[in-house]
């Protein structure tokens, strides 16, 4: 009986790990497809920008911080990394960070 139950214990175990695992997969994805619309419409070619890091996290939402952050390199100044945040369905600025003088920054909106 212990065995059993030690058994169904481990599988919804896995079940919830897996399904949190392909949640954070696709929406990462979404949410970089997502910025790669927004740097469009902004007017910005694939060729301005470094790279695109999504992150995620479970207890942000908790701690009532946005659940993604993106950050955001572009090729003309890669020194800077420019914090997005997705809140209600849309792309938000949060903010800017790294080894540059923000009085200098070229894409603060």
């Amino acid at each position: 009986m212990k065995r059993k139950v030690f058994y169904v214990t481990v599988g919804i175990l896995v079940v919830v790990m897996l399904a949190c695992f392909i949640y954070v997969l696709t929406g990462t994805k979404n949410t970089e497809n997502l910025m790669k619309v927004y740097l469009e419409d902004k007017g910005y070619a694939a060729g301005e920008i470094q790279s695109i890091n999504v992150n995620h996290s479970f207890l942000n939402p908790i701690l009532s911080y946005n659940e993604w952050t993106i950050h955001v390199r572009y090729a003309d100044e890669p020194e800077a990394i420019y914090v997005y945040t997705i809140k209600n369905g849309q792309i938000k600025v949060a903010g800017v960070s790294g080894k540059i003088d923000k009085d200098n920054l070229k894409h603060s909106e």
